[in-house]
């Protein structure tokens, strides 16, 4: 249905890197607007690839390298780049992360202003309040991360894409997904983590929360397929694995 959340992923690695693979870096069409889910490292090359367009705004999960690395480069898409005809994104960022991100440029030798500058305008959501984008209404859960992170719940048109951002085994990653048609959800832990999700918790997050679909993402290459077996073993329907590329809708 027009308006409802669809996900298109532009990056899906590890910190450590997928062969052939972006870092973090989510496409969602909401309620007429583009929405992008964090910027890893490698998501502009592949949004200039795969789906070159302007995009409507940025919303950042957390502040880790591997899921803003690339704003860096966006903001030059900016100005000199593929994107200097295109209006700029909005830039939301989780509380604490427009200082975070201006040191981020100012060590990356590019200057503290270097995205405002290009034009993009960044700024702070509230944790515990609604993100209007468009018609799309984002809201957000608090998971367990180191220096936090964020699961990202997006709403329109009657439809729910929930991203789990990163997290560890936390009641409030299924608290966020409840009833949601699909759930983008981290599973680098194989078989446990205190930082990161295991593959077969995330089947079973999504079966209780009732999930229509599953997506696993953030997971290295070299244990994907057990990831799947075990996510799907625990969920008890088909998983996908997230892959540049991959489109779906809800």
């Amino acid at each position: 249905m027009i308006g409802r959340p669809a996900l298109h992923v532009l990056g899906c690695a590890t910190a450590g890197g997928n062969p052939g693979e972006p870092c973090s870096g989510y496409l969602v069409t909401a309620g007429g607007s583009r929405i992008l889910l964090d910027c890893g490292p490698g998501v502009v090359a592949s949004l200039l690839a795969r789906d070159a367009a302007p995009i409507d705004a940025i919303v950042l999960s957390h502040l880790h390298f591997d899921h803003v690395g690339d704003l860096i480069p966006l903001g030059y898409a900016h100005t000199i780049g593929l994107a200097s005809e295109w209006p700029a994104p909005a830039l939301y960022a989780p509380p604490g992360g427009a200082a975070h991100l201006a040191a981020l440029c100012a060590a990356s030798a590019h200057g503290a202003d270097h995205l405002e500058a290009s034009g993009i305008h960044v700024s702070e959501y509230d944790p515990d309040g609604v993100l209007p984008i468009g018609d799309a209404r984002l809201t957000f859960r608090e998971l367990l991360h180191p220096g936090t992170s964020r699961g990202i719940r997006v709403e329109a048109s009657g439809g729910v894409l929930v991203f789990s951002g990163d997290t560890a085994i936390t009641p409030g990653i299924g608290e966020i997904a409840r009833g949601a048609d699909l759930l983008l959800c981290e599973a680098t832990a194989l078989p446990s983590s205190e930082v990161h999700l295991p593959a077969g918790e995330a089947g079973r997050i999504a079966r209780e929360a009732g999930c229509g679909a599953l997506v696993l993402t953030h997971v290295d290459a070299r244990e994907r397929i057990a990831a799947l077996r075990q996510a799907r073993e625990a969920f008890g329907r088909p998983v996908v694995a997230a892959a540049p590329g991959l489109r779906v809708a809800t």
